[in-house]
């Protein structure tokens, strides 16, 4: 089992608990707007009305969601007129020319969609790609994986041939109650590093780039963390893929002193609109006053730093 593997079966473990059973999505889930790249603007509802629906949300740099693009323009071809197929880059460290090309080079049939606001993935509580899933025409979740495996296409013929099929219905994690945000708006001042603890070394191969940033950042802001450690730094890790033990394991690989938090639920990235990591934010009494995924020159952060007064985290 490859390291990608293991990651992927801690974050299942962590977030396979306490889950609420459903017949049938939230009016809001199945109204979230989803834009295409054609332009056209869509939501499961009005899908709903013609046939199933099946949503693979996936990223550019993630290797397995690359794996089983073949997977997904086979389903679009043997299934596209029983089932509507749609597949949505959640567009973290990604961009529209990126998603084209991975468009053209598997030459992809179906509707290709990007989650730019992050709607779409926090209603259906995503934990990792490639994530699947299937919405009969009852607007019931009844299948959300990982893996474009045999349960998969079982349920997708089953539901093809049968659309009204007695398919039991799958929980969505209820949102918890974020603690990190409870605290950042009880203070004056927040200074917020959000970053993957796989960014690194996963994507060093796919994105050689984005990892080498990912390292320079942190290292930044070890830094500038020892010159300011009175003000209030939270480093706030991407849940994607990640557990305790590889936020652990983050931790120590690079001598990370600041706190450090998992975002579990995601309201954080979400809250504050983080789509490329790293990112940094300065939360001044609940609102961003400086943002910046540049972290090549920090001399506008060292002044900013410089000529506030800083407040000690309790």
């Amino acid at each position: 089992m490859n390291k990608l593997k293991i990651l992927f079966f801690t974050v299942v473990t962590i977030f396979s608990c306490n889950l609420v059973q459903a017949k049938s999505l939230s009016e809001d889930i199945l109204k979230k707007p989803i834009k295409l790249l054609s332009g056209e603007t869509i939501n499961i509802k009005d899908l709903l009305k013609e046939k199933p629906v099946y949503l693979k949300f996936w990223a550019t740099w993630c290797k397995p969601c690359m794996k089983e693009m073949p997977h997904l323009q086979h389903t679009q071809v043997k299934y596209g007129d029983k089932f509507h197929v749609i597949a949505v880059n959640i567009d973290m460290n990604d961009d529209l020319e990126s998603v084209k090309a991975v468009q053209k080079k598997f030459e992809l049939s179906m509707p290709v969609a990007m989650d730019s606001s992050s709607e779409l993935a926090q209603s259906f509580d995503l934990i990792g790609t490639p994530y699947h899933l299937i919405i009969t025409q009852e607007g019931k979740l009844v299948h959300k994986g990982h893996e474009a495996n045999a349960e998969l296409d079982n349920k997708i013929g089953l539901l093809a041939e049968k659309p009204a099929s007695n398919l039991s219905s799958v929980a969505i994690k209820p949102a918890d109650t974020n603690q990190l945000l409870v605290e950042i708006e009880k203070r004056e001042r927040a200074i917020l590093f959000f970053t993957a603890t796989w960014c690194d070394w996963y994507l060093e191969d796919s994105r050689p780039k984005m990892s080498k940033q990912c390292t320079q950042a942190q290292k930044a802001i070890n830094n500038i963390y020892r010159l300011y450690p009175k003000y209030n730094w939270m480093g706030v890790a991407s849940r994607l893929w990640t557990g305790e033990k590889d936020l652990k394991d983050y931790l120590k690989k690079h001598s990370v002193a600041h706190d450090f938090t998992i975002d579990t639920s995601n309201e954080s990235f979400f809250k504050y609109k983080v789509k490329n990591i790293p990112t940094l934010l300065i939360v001044d009494n609940g609102k961003v006053s400086y943002r910046t995924s540049d972290f090549s020159d920090l001399a506008e952060l060292k002044a900013i730093l410089s000529s506030t007064k800083s407040t000690q985290l309790n």
